[in-house]
């Protein structure tokens, strides 16, 4: 009797245990972007980012585009005066988003040269927003500021070096050879330095195509999953159908990967003509005045000409409010809970106060 009691106690603690991991769920790691050229951070998101266990943000530091022959830099960040997020050893990691159209039609030697471009810029920024910083022997001549020397896996955590470079770009079936013997070359030209690379959901889904990228690791936007005027209702920032009929062979991706999700909205202002921009930030509380009239569910009516965060807008046109919702997100979190059954890291999009203030900490957990 005795035994039998025993094993059934067990069983029961056995199942309190199982009972108790599923409701606990997965746990993530949770870090950000900032794709702003003012990078503005104070100790409210500090409190904030501290909380969730932020241990990296991904700082755009400059896009690279091309125009004619000519391939240059532009949209730098401006120097940082002050960064509350050091005080809790919270390291950036330097993102440059590269047009696709730069690996069009370019030589090797002319990749070559792009990779010590890029560093040697990358080193400049990298002195104005926190250095010090890696370079290779011939840039220490050049450089700005103190120079590190290779990175080391074992060195202080705590070291403001930077150990990772994340490239952004929507690479083309006609330009993915281009792009990748990019990342080859950045890899041998900064060893020690893990080289990085966005990848977006249409790539992951057709990759025996689209090609995998020779990176350390992948970070999959999964957001933009269609265009703002395909002429569908849905959200074209996240619809998590569309998310799902783009990952149904995630775990067959052959690079480690951590998943970017979106926590901003905007507003898609149409025209008489049809013709459609986008104003970034907006979402429905600013809809609340009498130069709107709702229309639909997430849709506007412009009543009388005006300004809209810094756009001038006619009488007559329309505004729809897309914007991620907490019930969204956990909605994504979800669904990649119940598809990859392990601990990942999320990297939201984007690091702003005003973005920050509509969730609370645990919808982002």
């Amino acid at each position: 009797m005795c035994r039998h009691i025993s094993a059934i106690l067990l069983a029961a603690f056995a199942l309190m245990g199982c009972l108790s991991c599923q409701k606990g769920g997965l746990r993530h790691k949770i870090n950000f972007y900032h794709w702003k050229s003012s990078y503005q951070v104070d100790e409210e998101v500090r409190s904030y980012t501290k909380e969730l266990g932020c241990e990296k943000v991904y700082l755009h530091y400059f896009d690279v585009v091309k125009k004619g022959d000519l391939v240059y830099p532009v949209n730098f960040i401006k120097p940082i005066k002050q960064n509350p997020l050091h005080q809790d050893s919270v390291r950036f990691i330097p993102v440059i988003f590269i047009t696709n159209e730069v690996f069009e039609e370019i030589e090797e030697h002319g990749i070559q040269s792009l990779v010590g471009s890029i560093t040697s810029l990358i080193n400049q920024v990298s002195f104005h927003v926190g250095g010090p910083f890696y370079c290779t022997e011939q840039d220490k001549e050049y450089s700005l500021g103190p120079c590190a020397e290779q990175p080391d896996p074992e060195d202080d955590p705590q070291s403001p070096f930077y150990r990772e470079i994340q490239f952004d770009c929507d690479w083309t079936q006609t330009t993915k050879e281009n792009y990748f013997t990019f990342l080859s070359l950045m890899k041998d030209y900064l060893p020690g330095v893990k080289i990085t690379s966005t990848i977006r959901l249409h790539q992951i889904k057709d990759r025996e195509t689209m090609g995998v990228p020779p990176a350390d690791k992948g970070y999959l936007m999964c957001y933009a999953t269609s265009g703002v005027n395909d002429g569908s209702d849905s959200n074209s920032i996240l619809d998590i159908d569309l998310l799902k009929s783009y990952t149904n062979d995630l775990k067959k991706y052959p690079l480690p990967l951590d998943y970017a999700l979106p926590i901003y909205s905007w507003g898609i202002v149409s025209n008489h003509e049809g013709k459609v921009k986008l104003v970034n930030g907006l979402s429905s509380n600013d809809m609340g005045d009498i130069r709107f009239k709702k229309i639909g569910e997430n849709k506007y009516e412009v009543l009388e000409d005006c300004f809209l965060n810094g756009l001038y807008i006619n009488e007559g046109f329309t505004i729809e409010i897309e914007e991620i919702t907490p019930t969204l997100v956990r909605s994504a979190i979800q669904y990649l809970d119940e598809k990859l059954g392990k601990d990942y890291t999320i990297v939201y999009f984007h690091l702003s106060k005003g973005f920050l203030k509509r969730y609370s900490v645990d919808d982002l957990k």
